[in-house]
């Protein structure tokens, strides 16, 4: 366990471990013990790690950035989503610093580098028998220097190391990640998905391709709500939302990894 500057919000503590589990499993047991904001909890290996929609995170040992932070944000359930937007902000304001590689955001919750994924976002909210959200555990996966993937995600998944041809220190993305999302997440809660909507959209790579979401609906990508929704306009000049489930888009990579 290594304390960081106090007067950081996120990472002032960070738990460091070998080959475990899940680091989500694990900020949630320590979040259930009463830890404060901003632990962070690393790991050099998982044997159970998750992605969206209950996939499996695929990782090579020691390679990888794979991170889980616990947040008490004070906002409904139902906002507990946008924190992957916020998130992924940060993420590619952290790889375009320390790798200088040009990261892009899907909607919701991957950064790509070249269309190809190169690290993913989860947040995962916990509420009390009222209703309240009680915490969110948000866990960040980033494929740093591996260079050879599974067959299920060879031709859709990237690396810092692959997409720049250098290797990087662990820790030096783990210092800039913590740095970029203690900053966009102090601003999102002092002033919601709105203090840092402008920037997403600056980042992303998902406007202006076509997508399709859950139910079959479709069109072009043309704006995210203030309420992290992604806005299609259909063919027939239709404004539509996608707020939830599965987006596919026009060269899309969507297995998880």
């Amino acid at each position: 366990m290594t304390p960081v500057p106090p007067a950081q919000r996120l990472g002032h503590t960070i738990h460091r471990l070998g080959a475990i589990a899940s680091t989500q499993a694990e900020a949630a047991r320590l979040a259930s013990a009463g830890v404060p904001e901003g632990v962070v909890v690393t790991a050099t290996h998982q044997t159970q790690g998750r992605g969206r929609r209950g996939r499996g995170w695929l990782d090579c040992p020691g390679q990888n950035l794979l991170m889980s932070v616990v947040l008490h944000p004070r906002i409904t359930p139902g906002a507990a989503p946008r924190l992957s937007l916020v998130a992924a902000v940060a993420v590619v304001d952290a790889l375009r610093e320390v790798a200088a590689v040009p990261a892009a955001i899907r909607w919701p919750n991957d950064v790509l580098v070249d269309g190809r994924k190169v690290a993913g976002i989860l947040p995962e909210a916990s509420t009390d028998s009222a209703g309240a959200l009680l915490r969110v555990i948000l866990g960040i996966g980033i494929n740093v220097n591996e260079t050879a993937f599974p067959d299920e995600v060879r031709e859709t998944a990237t690396s810092l190391r692959l997409a720049s041809g250098a290797a990087f220190e662990v820790e030096a993305v783990l210092d800039s990640v913590l740095a970029a999302l203690d900053l966009r997440y102090g601003q999102f809660l002092a002033g919601g998905l709105e203090a840092i909507r402008e920037a997403w959209l600056a980042r992303t790579w998902t406007i202006g391709r076509r997508a399709r979401g859950a139910g079959g609906v479709e069109g072009v990508a043309i704006d995210l709500a203030p309420d992290g929704a992604l806005v299609l306009r259909t063919d027939a000049g239709e404004t539509v939302r996608v707020l939830a489930g599965e987006v596919t888009t026009e060269a899309d990579h969507a297995p998880a990894h």
